[in-house]
């Protein structure tokens, strides 16, 4: 079972009007949410990324126009993707520089870092949809196993710093951000986990039927 099937999306009108409403609360919220270093980094970032998934699931290869250039740019893509890693690959460089603190200190003071910052995790999330869902268990389990554990050692450095890491945030705020991103490397494992249980299931059951 893929992993990007625990996230299942059918149609297109469905998550295109999601994604647009979700990327305009963003938006409208951009200052309550940047105010706080825990809602900006566990609550604005992972919705940009999940926006850009909607996106995806939106205009996926089946209702793109099949046009023979559309077609050539879709296949050459595809081939820069084989098996996920280029995706996988982008999840962790980009995640761990909006990790830096200093990367969210630059995103409230300069409109380019704002932008980048929204262009790159909508681009992520657009990417990623189809990474996982041509990635195989083993992939998966070395590039998420790398990004939890990057997001666990990173909420330690926070929690444990006995200075300010961003000038923007409190001392207390950051420790509780590196809390939630402790807690959310270990929700994201245990949902990869639970999206692996059918597919093992079903594996099971088909070798037991093979050998009944």
């Amino acid at each position: 079972m893929k992993f990007a099937r625990f996230l299942p999306i059918r149609g297109t009108t469905f998550p295109l009007i999601t994604a647009c409403l979700l990327l305009a609360g963003l938006l409208i919220s951009r200052e309550w949410l940047e105010r706080s270093m825990l809602r900006h980094m566990l609550v604005q970032l992972p919705l940009l990324a999940l926006c850009g998934y909607l996106f995806a699931a939106a205009f996926r290869r089946s209702a793109m126009p099949q046009r023979p250039f559309a077609s050539t740019v879709l296949r050459r893509l595809l081939a820069c993707d084989q098996n996920g890693v280029s995706g996988l690959f982008a999840l962790l460089f980009i995640s761990a520089y909006w990790m830096i603190p200093k990367a969210l200190e630059e995103c409230l003071r300069l409109p380019m870092a704002e932008l980048l910052k929204f262009s790159s995790l909508i681009l992520l999330g657009t990417i990623l949809r189809g990474s996982l869902s041509r990635s195989n268990w083993i992939i998966q389990i070395f590039f998420l196993g790398n990004f939890c554990s990057m997001m666990a050692i990173a909420g330690m450095l926070y929690q444990d710093a006995p200075q300010r890491l961003c000038n923007a945030y409190l001392l207390d705020d950051q420790s509780y951000t590196g809390i939630g991103l402790v807690s959310a490397s270990l929700v994201i494992a245990a949902c990869w986990c639970l999206a692996q249980l059918p597919a093992n299931s079903d594996k099971a059951s088909s070798r037991l039927s093979a050998s009944s």
